[in-house]
């Protein structure tokens, strides 16, 4: 199923030959993995890049801001980003395929982790970030989320600010966030 996914994409050509199959990169999945190849490395190695991210914005389920706002994670959101967020996230639906793959990419890469927690009833857990501008201007988050209601067409942004009020955006505006790779300062 994924190889032909990865065909009808334009990364892989595949081919019958004899009683197999035989499956190689194109050019474009040669660029790919290279590009994949050079992010994963950076990243490892403690380099920092960054990648830039376009979204359409939407209004989500309410959700996210229900998480940030808990008391719990304030400190760890504090202490792992230098602020405190605001009581919501941008939520932001990327405008091509590329970025959904780029955004796919934050789940195996080096982020910020800020600390989960428990109160009396269950456990929160750990969130891992990155730091991002916002909007060309505001300081923020990007979350890579384990557990979400959203594929990964959807990208969750934090910020100490109320993004929406601050870079005056609207449903179904265009919000630019650039995300910086690794644990950057």
């Amino acid at each position: 199923m994924r190889l032909i996914e990865l065909q009808k994409s334009g990364l892989i050509q595949r081919a019958h030959s004899g009683r197999g199959l035989s499956v190689r990169l194109t050019d474009q999945g040669l660029r790919e993995a290279g590009a994949f190849y050079g992010e994963l490395k950076g990243a490892l190695e403690g380099k920092s890049g960054s990648f830039e991210f376009v979204g359409t914005v939407f209004t989500g389920f309410g959700e996210g801001g229900y998480y940030v706002s808990l008391k719990g994670y304030a400190k760890p959101f504090l202490d792992a980003l230098g602020f405190e967020p605001f009581a919501g996230t941008l939520n932001l639906r990327l405008t091509s395929e590329s970025m959904v793959e780029q955004r796919k990419r934050l789940d195996f890469l080096e982020g910020v982790e800020v600390a989960g927690f428990r109160d009396r009833t269950r456990t929160y857990g750990p969130v891992k970030c990155f730091k991002a501008i916002v909007g060309g201007k505001s300081q923020g988050a990007v979350l890579a989320i384990e557990r979400t209601h959203y594929d990964s067409s959807v990208m969750e942004v934090i910020s100490p600010v109320n993004l929406r009020k601050a870079l005056r955006l609207k449903d179904g505006d265009e919000c630019a966030v650039r995300a910086f790779l690794g644990n950057v300062s």
